[in-house]
């Protein structure tokens, strides 16, 4: 049952490689766009650039499989009524939900790899020794982001009643999320309490557990990293309280 919810999942992934370009291809190609033009400028660092870059391509790719992909997926499955036929079966919420994390972080983990790999060879991201202790902090923020931020997307995707309204619903909270979080523009012109918020929606939390993680620099200096451990709780037990089958 287990292996093959796992499946299910995935087999709803890649019958969407929409979602996967966007999650994956989208994200790289923005990459040379935005940074390729800067590496012949040498008024530009461009190893600070990409460490300051880098958690906020893999915050983008996270919330696209966690929002147009899974969570969007299984508003249109309550939709179509497929995910009815679950409840016949010994499958709980539980299982649906951690399933479903397990068949995306690979997913998440090697456009990770991607990414650091090219910014290494191609724009002067520097890499941390291997006999660090960043690897595994950092991998292990990571995870722990991708599982707050599919929780969220989650909850989005089964708070309301009307699948077709939940779905539609993903679109405002994940572009609403972007354009908050200072994604699209710096948010340093906009009122005092607007950047409050801005610092404690999850997209914020990720990027700055990542960055903190990335540098080595205290991971409990700051309110990010707590907030983001709060955040799996609260929408864990939400997503589970408010799953709905159809």
């Amino acid at each position: 049952m287990f292996f093959g919810l796992i499946k299910y999942h995935l087999l709803v992934l890649l019958r969407e490689p929409l979602n996967v370009f966007f999650g994956f291809g989208f994200p790289l190609l923005n990459l040379f766009m935005q940074f390729g033009p800067l590496r012949d400028n040498e008024n530009v660092i461009m190893g600070d650039v990409m460490a300051n870059a880098m958690p906020i391509f893999i915050t983008i790719a996270a919330m696209v499989l966690c929002f147009t992909d899974s969570a969007m997926s299984h508003a249109y499955t309550r939709q179509i009524k497929f995910l009815r036929r679950l409840r016949m079966t010994p499958v709980e919420p539980v299982h649906y939900i951690t399933t479903g994390i397990l068949s995306r972080i690979g997913v998440l983990l090697l456009f990770a790899a991607t990414f650091i790999i090219i910014g290494a060879t191609m724009f002067e991201l520097e890499i941390p020794a291997i006999n660090t202790t960043i690897w595994p902090i950092f991998l292990g923020v990571l995870i722990l982001s991708f599982i707050m931020l599919y929780l969220v997307g989650m909850f989005f995707a089964n708070l309301l009643k009307n699948a077709k309204t939940a779905q539609n619903s993903l679109f405002v909270v994940f572009f609403g999320l972007l354009l908050l979080g200072g994604f699209w523009f710096p948010l340093g012109g906009l009122p005092e309490f607007v950047q409050t918020i801005s610092d404690w929606i999850p997209p914020s939390l990720v990027v700055n557990s990542l960055q903190a993680a990335w540098q080595g620099t205290d991971l409990f200096a700051g309110h990010h990293f707590f907030a983001l451990l709060g955040s799996i709780v609260v929408f864990g037990l939400l997503s589970l309280k408010f799953f709905k089958y159809e």
